[in-house]
Protein backbone atom coordinates (compact mmCIF):
# COMPACT_ATOMS: atom_id res chain seq x y z
CA UNK A 1 0.00 0.00 0.00
CA UNK A 2 0.85 3.24 -0.95
CA UNK A 3 0.98 6.45 0.94
CA UNK A 4 2.10 10.24 -0.20
CA UNK A 5 3.89 11.72 2.37
CA UNK A 6 1.47 14.62 3.11
CA UNK A 7 -1.73 12.14 3.13
CA UNK A 8 0.20 10.16 5.34
CA UNK A 9 0.64 13.03 7.92
CA UNK A 10 -3.03 14.00 7.36
CA UNK A 11 -4.03 11.22 9.74
CA UNK A 12 -5.03 12.49 13.05
CA UNK A 13 -3.01 11.53 16.03
CA UNK A 14 -4.87 10.73 19.39
CA UNK A 15 -3.03 9.80 22.82
CA UNK A 16 -4.49 7.79 25.52
CA UNK A 17 -2.24 7.97 28.50
CA UNK A 18 -0.58 11.25 29.05
CA UNK A 19 3.00 9.66 30.70
CA UNK A 20 6.36 9.73 29.89
CA UNK A 21 6.20 7.52 26.94
CA UNK A 22 2.44 9.08 25.48
CA UNK A 23 4.07 12.61 25.87
CA UNK A 24 7.51 11.72 23.91
CA UNK A 25 5.79 9.99 20.88
CA UNK A 26 2.94 13.18 21.06
CA UNK A 27 5.97 15.59 21.02
CA UNK A 28 7.93 14.20 18.48
CA UNK A 29 5.24 13.38 16.15
CA UNK A 30 3.82 16.85 16.79
CA UNK A 31 7.58 17.96 15.78
CA UNK A 32 7.68 16.03 12.74
CA UNK A 33 4.43 18.02 11.90
CA UNK A 34 1.67 15.12 12.62
CA UNK A 35 -1.56 16.58 13.89
CA UNK A 36 -2.50 15.95 17.46
CA UNK A 37 -5.75 16.03 18.08
CA UNK A 38 -6.99 14.49 21.66
CA UNK A 39 -5.29 13.52 24.59
CA UNK A 40 -6.75 11.42 27.51
CA UNK A 41 -5.81 10.75 30.66
CA UNK A 42 -6.34 9.81 34.04
CA UNK A 43 -4.63 13.06 35.25
CA UNK A 44 -5.87 16.38 33.88
CA UNK A 45 -2.62 17.26 34.49
CA UNK A 46 -0.86 15.52 32.58
CA UNK A 47 -3.14 16.30 29.89
CA UNK A 48 -2.84 19.61 30.11
CA UNK A 49 1.12 19.47 30.29
CA UNK A 50 1.29 17.57 27.84
CA UNK A 51 -1.27 19.61 25.78
CA UNK A 52 1.08 22.90 26.25
CA UNK A 53 3.57 20.94 24.11
CA UNK A 54 1.70 20.73 21.23
CA UNK A 55 0.14 23.10 18.52
CA UNK A 56 -3.33 21.87 17.90
CA UNK A 57 -4.10 19.58 20.94
CA UNK A 58 -7.13 19.25 23.66
CA UNK A 59 -8.05 17.94 26.40
CA UNK A 60 -10.32 14.93 26.23
CA UNK A 61 -12.57 13.49 29.37
CA UNK A 62 -13.03 9.70 28.28
CA UNK A 63 -11.27 7.61 25.08
CA UNK A 64 -14.32 7.24 23.43
CA UNK A 65 -13.35 11.32 23.08
CA UNK A 66 -9.98 10.67 21.39
CA UNK A 67 -11.52 7.54 18.90
CA UNK A 68 -14.70 10.18 17.52
CA UNK A 69 -11.44 12.90 16.86
CA UNK A 70 -8.29 10.79 15.98
CA UNK A 71 -7.76 8.03 13.10
CA UNK A 72 -4.01 6.37 14.80
CA UNK A 73 -4.83 6.31 18.32
CA UNK A 74 -1.93 5.09 20.72
CA UNK A 75 -2.75 3.61 24.55
CA UNK A 76 0.44 4.28 26.07
CA UNK A 77 -1.62 3.35 29.61
CA UNK A 78 0.39 1.04 32.02
CA UNK A 79 0.18 -2.76 30.56
CA UNK A 80 -2.66 -3.77 33.12
CA UNK A 81 -4.69 -0.55 32.13
CA UNK A 82 -4.47 -1.09 28.28
CA UNK A 83 -7.53 -3.75 28.16
CA UNK A 84 -10.02 -2.19 29.61
CA UNK A 85 -8.84 1.57 27.83
CA UNK A 86 -9.52 0.07 24.77
CA UNK A 87 -13.43 -2.00 25.85
CA UNK A 88 -14.39 1.29 27.23
CA UNK A 89 -14.48 3.04 23.87
CA UNK A 90 -16.09 2.12 20.31
CA UNK A 91 -13.82 2.12 17.49
CA UNK A 92 -14.59 2.10 13.45
CA UNK A 93 -12.86 0.74 10.05
CA UNK A 94 -10.17 3.27 8.98
CA UNK A 95 -8.46 3.73 12.42
CA UNK A 96 -5.01 2.04 13.43
CA UNK A 97 -5.57 1.54 17.16
CA UNK A 98 -1.86 1.21 18.70
CA UNK A 99 -0.29 -0.08 22.16
CA UNK A 100 2.97 0.40 23.10
CA UNK A 101 3.37 -2.59 25.89
CA UNK A 102 6.95 -4.54 25.33
CA UNK A 103 5.54 -7.63 26.81
CA UNK A 104 1.59 -7.86 25.86
CA UNK A 105 0.17 -9.25 22.29
CA UNK A 106 -2.37 -7.78 20.08
CA UNK A 107 -5.00 -9.89 22.04
CA UNK A 108 -5.82 -6.65 24.60
CA UNK A 109 -6.87 -4.73 22.08
CA UNK A 110 -9.74 -7.01 20.49
CA UNK A 111 -12.28 -5.03 21.02
CA UNK A 112 -10.90 -2.08 18.44
CA UNK A 113 -10.01 -5.42 16.08
CA UNK A 114 -13.80 -6.69 16.42
CA UNK A 115 -15.56 -3.46 15.69
CA UNK A 116 -13.42 -3.19 12.55
CA UNK A 117 -10.36 -0.92 13.45
CA UNK A 118 -6.61 -2.24 12.32
CA UNK A 119 -4.48 -3.32 15.51
CA UNK A 120 -1.07 -3.31 16.11
CA UNK A 121 1.93 -2.46 18.70
CA UNK A 122 4.72 0.17 18.42
CA UNK A 123 7.21 -0.43 21.62
CA UNK A 124 10.06 1.07 22.25
CA UNK A 125 13.72 -0.07 23.18
CA UNK A 126 14.25 3.14 25.53
CA UNK A 127 14.03 4.43 29.09
CA UNK A 128 11.36 6.91 29.33
CA UNK A 129 11.92 8.87 32.66
CA UNK A 130 10.23 11.94 31.11
CA UNK A 131 8.41 13.46 27.99
CA UNK A 132 10.28 16.15 27.05
CA UNK A 133 14.07 14.20 27.11
CA UNK A 134 12.28 11.36 26.08
CA UNK A 135 10.97 13.10 22.83
CA UNK A 136 14.50 14.26 22.20
CA UNK A 137 15.98 10.77 22.22
CA UNK A 138 14.18 8.76 19.68
CA UNK A 139 16.91 8.77 16.65
CA UNK A 140 18.31 5.76 15.75
CA UNK A 141 16.38 3.72 18.26
CA UNK A 142 14.41 0.62 17.94
CA UNK A 143 10.66 -0.22 18.36
CA UNK A 144 9.30 -3.51 18.31
CA UNK A 145 6.52 -3.73 16.13
CA UNK A 146 3.32 -6.13 15.28
CA UNK A 147 0.26 -5.57 13.44
CA UNK A 148 -2.26 -6.78 10.80
CA UNK A 149 -0.90 -6.01 7.61
CA UNK A 150 -2.58 -2.30 7.20
CA UNK A 151 -1.41 -1.56 11.06
CA UNK A 152 2.02 -2.78 10.00
CA UNK A 153 2.29 -0.29 7.36
CA UNK A 154 1.43 2.75 8.87
CA UNK A 155 3.66 1.88 12.35
CA UNK A 156 6.70 1.23 9.88
CA UNK A 157 6.33 4.63 8.42
CA UNK A 158 5.53 6.13 11.78
CA UNK A 159 8.88 5.19 13.40
CA UNK A 160 10.68 5.68 9.53
CA UNK A 161 9.24 9.46 10.17
CA UNK A 162 11.03 9.20 13.92
CA UNK A 163 14.56 8.01 12.53
CA UNK A 164 13.88 4.98 14.28
CA UNK A 165 14.06 1.56 13.25
CA UNK A 166 11.89 -1.09 13.10
CA UNK A 167 11.60 -5.05 13.28
CA UNK A 168 8.81 -7.08 13.86
CA UNK A 169 8.23 -9.29 16.80
CA UNK A 170 7.01 -12.75 16.69
CA UNK A 171 4.29 -12.68 19.47
CA UNK A 172 5.77 -15.98 21.19
CA UNK A 173 9.12 -14.41 21.95
CA UNK A 174 7.45 -10.98 23.21
CA UNK A 175 8.31 -11.77 26.83
CA UNK A 176 11.44 -12.39 26.04
CA UNK A 177 12.62 -9.93 23.62
CA UNK A 178 10.55 -7.24 26.20
CA UNK A 179 12.41 -8.71 29.44
CA UNK A 180 16.09 -7.95 27.41
CA UNK A 181 14.87 -4.31 27.12
CA UNK A 182 14.09 -4.40 30.66
CA UNK A 183 17.61 -5.60 31.70
CA UNK A 184 19.12 -3.50 28.98
CA UNK A 185 17.61 -0.26 30.31
CA UNK A 186 15.60 -0.44 33.74
CA UNK A 187 17.93 -3.31 35.86
CA UNK A 188 21.25 -1.43 34.35
CA UNK A 189 20.25 1.73 35.88
CA UNK A 190 19.77 -0.84 39.26
CA UNK A 191 22.99 -1.68 38.56
CA UNK A 192 24.49 1.46 37.87
CA UNK A 193 23.03 2.87 40.91
CA UNK A 194 24.11 0.41 43.28
CA UNK A 195 27.69 0.26 41.44
CA UNK A 196 27.50 3.88 42.12
CA UNK A 197 26.54 3.78 45.85
CA UNK A 198 30.33 1.76 46.31
CA UNK A 199 31.87 5.35 46.46
CA UNK A 200 29.86 6.25 49.08
CA UNK A 201 32.07 3.52 51.07
CA UNK A 202 35.05 5.11 50.18
CA UNK A 203 34.54 8.79 51.52
CA UNK A 204 32.55 10.00 48.15
CA UNK A 205 29.22 10.84 46.85
CA UNK A 206 27.57 8.36 44.67
CA UNK A 207 26.78 10.94 42.63
CA UNK A 208 31.05 11.23 42.17
CA UNK A 209 30.26 7.72 41.46
CA UNK A 210 27.96 8.15 38.81
CA UNK A 211 29.64 10.69 37.63
CA UNK A 212 33.27 8.62 37.04
CA UNK A 213 31.79 5.61 36.19
CA UNK A 214 28.96 6.24 33.14
CA UNK A 215 31.78 7.35 30.72
CA UNK A 216 33.15 4.19 31.61
CA UNK A 217 29.86 2.19 31.02
CA UNK A 218 29.12 4.13 27.70
CA UNK A 219 32.32 3.44 26.81
CA UNK A 220 31.75 -0.71 27.09
CA UNK A 221 28.77 -0.22 25.50
CA UNK A 222 30.57 1.28 22.21
CA UNK A 223 33.07 -1.44 22.53
CA UNK A 224 30.34 -4.11 22.41
CA UNK A 225 29.04 -2.32 19.22
CA UNK A 226 32.42 -1.20 17.54
CA UNK A 227 35.00 -5.08 18.25
CA UNK A 228 31.27 -7.34 19.15
CA UNK A 229 31.16 -10.05 21.60
CA UNK A 230 33.50 -11.10 23.06
CA UNK A 231 35.87 -9.43 21.05
CA UNK A 232 34.71 -6.58 23.37
CA UNK A 233 35.31 -7.98 27.01
CA UNK A 234 38.23 -6.69 29.21
CA UNK A 235 39.00 -7.01 32.82
CA UNK A 236 40.49 -9.53 35.49
CA UNK A 237 37.88 -12.20 33.86
CA UNK A 238 39.47 -12.45 30.74
CA UNK A 239 42.99 -12.10 31.93
CA UNK A 240 42.82 -14.80 34.93
CA UNK A 241 43.40 -12.08 37.49
CA UNK A 242 42.84 -15.10 40.42
CA UNK A 243 43.97 -12.43 43.41
CA UNK A 244 42.50 -9.65 42.05
CA UNK A 245 38.91 -11.24 42.04
CA UNK A 246 39.37 -12.43 45.54
CA UNK A 247 40.38 -9.33 47.24
CA UNK A 248 36.63 -8.17 45.20
CA UNK A 249 34.60 -10.89 46.79
CA UNK A 250 36.45 -10.24 50.12
CA UNK A 251 36.06 -6.64 50.52
CA UNK A 252 32.58 -6.56 49.37
CA UNK A 253 31.76 -9.50 52.30
CA UNK A 254 33.29 -7.19 54.42
CA UNK A 255 31.91 -3.66 53.42
CA UNK A 256 29.23 -4.30 51.06
CA UNK A 257 27.46 -7.49 51.18
CA UNK A 258 24.26 -6.48 49.54
CA UNK A 259 25.81 -6.60 45.95
CA UNK A 260 27.91 -9.26 46.73
CA UNK A 261 25.36 -11.75 44.86
CA UNK A 262 24.81 -9.58 42.09
CA UNK A 263 29.17 -9.32 41.64
CA UNK A 264 29.51 -13.08 41.83
CA UNK A 265 26.38 -13.73 39.11
CA UNK A 266 27.89 -11.15 37.06
CA UNK A 267 31.23 -13.01 37.20
CA UNK A 268 29.70 -15.91 36.23
CA UNK A 269 28.51 -14.61 33.05
CA UNK A 270 31.49 -12.17 32.47
CA UNK A 271 33.52 -15.65 32.43
CA UNK A 272 31.69 -17.29 29.72
CA UNK A 273 32.28 -14.77 27.52
CA UNK A 274 36.14 -14.45 28.75
CA UNK A 275 35.93 -18.20 27.82
CA UNK A 276 34.65 -17.29 23.92
CA UNK A 277 37.79 -14.68 23.77
CA UNK A 278 40.59 -15.84 25.39
CA UNK A 279 39.71 -19.74 26.38
CA UNK A 280 40.04 -21.01 30.06
CA UNK A 281 43.34 -21.68 30.28
CA UNK A 282 44.24 -17.81 30.07
CA UNK A 283 41.17 -16.84 32.01
CA UNK A 284 41.42 -19.58 34.04
CA UNK A 285 37.31 -20.05 34.49
CA UNK A 286 37.43 -23.51 36.46
CA UNK A 287 39.58 -22.02 39.50
CA UNK A 288 37.20 -18.78 39.16
CA UNK A 289 34.03 -20.82 39.27
CA UNK A 290 35.13 -22.76 42.13
CA UNK A 291 36.32 -19.52 44.34
CA UNK A 292 32.93 -17.72 43.36
CA UNK A 293 31.47 -20.62 44.61
CA UNK A 294 32.87 -19.81 48.00
CA UNK A 295 31.21 -16.68 48.46
CA UNK A 296 27.63 -17.86 47.14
Amino acid sequence: MVFLLQEFKSYRIGIVGAGALGGALAIALNKKYFCITKIFSRSKASIIKLCSRLDDASLSTSVQEVSDNADIIFITTTDNAIKSSVESASWKKGQIVIHCSGVLGLGVLSRAKNDGASVGSMHPLQPFSDMDSGSNNLDNITFGIDGDEFALNIISKLVNNLDAISIKIDPKYRALYHLSGVMAGNLLLGMASSIADIWQKIGLSREEGAKALIPMMIQSCKNIIELGIPQSMAGPYVRGDYDTVKMHLDTLRKSYPAILPMYVELARISLKYGDEKVGETVSQSKKMFKLLDEYN
